[in-house]
């Protein structure tokens, strides 16, 4: 059985750091039998709060080590190009602030939406992009999102960590599984490849499995949710049309030897640990139907 990571937000309602909530869900993920969380923090692209968030990434930090919990992966939600900059100076400070700051919690891998373009993220993938093709080019814009990628990459293995770029969906730059194939080969470092959001993939109508095995040894990440092929809803596994037992057997076929990180709301029931309870025995129950096949014939 494959281990289990879930995505945890440990801020309050002011978008300040939740300590007493970090713990009841470290410890609600022990009571499940998972050591491992996803995360992340400051949602600015430029983030400037550097007291906040080395005080996150201190606090859960030391939380996690007393709780006996890992951080499988932590997302970085910063830019990968400045229109506005053609040095590109203000998305490497931000990159290497980042990898500073959030090192402490040894995070195997970086996440990496790699259609985050300038302030507007990348929910203004497709305008800034097009300011930068007018400015420079389509050919040195891509240049610099790879030089960016790369010099990203350097950095963070001086640390130990690998990239992980992620597939979004809708057309955005860098989203389609060609796109992002390509920028990892052209980007050519060992330690930057993919992470596949299951969900994303199915609302584009990817060939998840051919996606796996073509990602192959660089799959570092894979991010679990479902939905019904049209929105990007974020259900529980089970809840939508993705064809999970195909999705086991393709990871299991590469030797995949990542974590499954739950990626989803919640399941639909008022009570949040007994809902990610029966999230995890579905999902137990999907990769024993893969193993062992569905053995209607034991049932009375």
């Amino acid at each position: 059985m494959r281990e289990c990571s879930l995505h945890f937000d440990f801020s309050n309602a002011e978008g300040k750091l939740d300590l007493n909530k970090a713990e009841a869900l470290m410890e609600m993920a022990l009571k499940l039998g998972i050591h491992t969380f996803n995360t992340y923090w400051d949602q600015e692209v430029y983030p400037e709060k550097d007291a906040e968030d080395q005080e996150f990434a201190d606090q859960i930090h030391a939380l996690a080590v007393r709780k006996g919990m890992k951080l499988s992966s932590y997302h970085f939600v910063g830019s990968v190009l400045d229109e506005e900059d053609p040095e590109q100076k203000r998305v490497r400070h931000y990159m290497q602030k980042s990898l500073d700051i959030y090192s402490v919690l040894d995070p195997g891998v970086f996440v990496v939406h790699p259609g985050t373009f300038s302030d507007g993220g990348f929910k203004k993938n497709k305008i800034v992009h097009q300011a930068s093709v007018e400015k420079w080019g389509a050919e040195e814009t891509h240049r610099r999102v790879v030089e960016n990628l790369r010099w990203f990459g350097q950095q963070a293995a001086e640390k130990g960590i690998r990239l992980a770029v992620e597939n979004i969906y809708g057309g955005r730059f860098y989203s389609q599984i060609d796109e992002l194939i390509a920028l990892v080969e052209e980007v050519n470092l060992e330690n930057v490849g993919f992470c596949l959001d299951v969900g994303h993939a199915n609302v584009d109508g990817v060939d998840i499995p051919a996606a796996i095995q073509r990602m192959g040894k660089k799959l570092y990440e894979v991010h679990l949710h479902d939905n019904n092929g049209k929105k990007d809803q974020h259900l529980p596994i089970g809840f939508g049309t993705v064809n999970w037992i195909e999705v086991i057997e393709a990871l299991k076929a590469i030797d995949y030897p990542g974590t499954a990180t739950f990626e989803f709301f919640r399941w639909p029931m008022p009570d949040y640990e007994q809902g990610l309870t029966r999230a995890v025995e579905m999902w137990r129950t999907l990769e024993f139907v893969q193993e062992n096949g569905y053995f209607t014939t034991n049932w009375n």
